[in-house]
Order: structure tokens, then sequence, then C-alpha cells
């Protein structure tokens, strides 16, 4: 009971995360959305150190000091709390820390949350295919085959994700999370072309400052 209590929240944080991501970028902002992807690994890291008793070393302490002043300027860039941006941080970081206490290999694991939303996701399907302007009644046949394909590449980095929550420290877990953001960013900035404002500028200069400390870090402790 205790297993399936863990991976019922698991799923309903993983469809929290994925439906914020959706509305987000549906909104035309995909910076924003790295903001919250940017946050997420401060929230992956801060539980490592309160939750699980982790230990931070100098250059992760300097690392999370840097991420969190680019967290700060970008927010005060937007002029408003970000809140998606909040929920997806906050939704990720927890999740990360429910895959850690599954007790189950990584296939197995993700299979499990699939199962939980399974059902919910097929009535949701079939609620929102009522509408006109849903995507089985107004998407051709290449966009229906590139939505059940965003499952798929939706899929294998959870696999991985949870391959490496296993095995990896939430303090070194969290800054390589960082990769995500960055994409997100650069996506936004040159596919989309969101305008790019001097506190981004700033902010997005921090995080790619904290990602150069930690990642000289990390390959001094592998040797």
């Amino acid at each position: 009971e205790r297993l399936w209590g863990r991976v019922t929240l698991a799923a309903v944080l993983l469809a929290i995360n994925w439906t914020t991501y959706v509305v987000v970028v549906n909104q035309g902002k995909v910076i924003e959305a790295a903001l919250g992807y940017f946050i997420a690994p401060l929230g992956t890291m801060l539980i490592g150190v309160k939750v699980l008793k982790e230990k931070l070393r100098t250059p992760q302490k300097v690392s999370s000091g840097l991420a969190l002043c680019a967290v700060i300027v970008l927010t005060f860039g937007y002029g408003r709390v970000p809140y998606l941006a909040l929920a997806m941080a906050a939704s990720w970081a927890v999740y990360g820390l429910l895959k850690r206490q599954v007790p189950l290999p990584p296939l197995e694991s993700l299979m499990s949350e699939t199962l939980v939303l399974i059902v919910p996701a097929i009535g949701l399907i079939m609620w929102f295919s009522r509408h006109t302007d849903s995507v089985l009644r107004s998407a051709d046949a290449t966009h229906v085959v590139l939505v059940l394909l965003s499952g798929l590449i939706t899929a294998i980095p959870l696999l991985l994700f949870a391959t490496a929550a296993l095995k990896l420290p939430l303090t070194v877990l969290g800054p390589m999370q960082y990769s995500v953001p960055i994409i997100n960013f650069l996506l936004g900035w040159l596919a989309y072309h969101e305008k790019l404002s001097l506190s981004r500028i700033v902010g997005f200069s921090l995080i790619w400052l904290a990602l150069v400390v930690v990642t000289v870090d990390s390959i001094r402790q592998q040797r």
C-alpha cells in the first residue's frame, strides 16, 4: 500500500508537471518554462540537504548560490511571481525525491505511473474529443503521429531520470538538470524569437556560470 501510494503521488506530480509545461509553452512562454526548470534543481538540492541529509561541497554551494541569484534576477525581470514556473519546479523536485524512494527498476517504475494515469488520461481524451477543435477531430494524420511520438520522446528521458535518481546523490542530480532549461531557453530565443531582455541575459549568464562550476567539480570528483 505504501509503495502504490508513492507511485500514485509520483504519477500525479508528473501529470501536474507535464500539464503546466504544456500550458506555458502553448501561451508562447518557452523561456518562462526554462525558468521553471532552472528553479527545479535548486529544489532538488534543497531536498537532498534537508530531507536526505546530504552534504554540499563548496563548489556545489557556490553553484547553488549563483543559481539562486539567477532565479531572483529573472523573477524581477518578469515583474511578477512566476506561478506556473514555480509549479513546474516544485512538482519536479518532489517527483525526484519520490523516484528515489520507490524500490522499483526504472522501467517498472515508469510503467506503474503510466497505469495510474492511463484511465484518467483516456477519460480526458474522450471528454475533450467532443470539441471540434480537439486534436482527434481537427488534426491531420501527420499531426496525430507527431502527438503520439511526443509520448515516446517524453518517456525516454523519464527512464534515464529514474535510473539516475536511484544511483546519484540529489546534490549531484540537481545541477545536471540545468541542461533542460538551457535547451528551453535556446528554443524560446532562437526558434520562437522571444524577446531577450537584459535581465534574462544576466540571469541565464549566472546559470551558465553555475553550470561551469559544478561541471568542473564533478570532473575532479570522478578523477
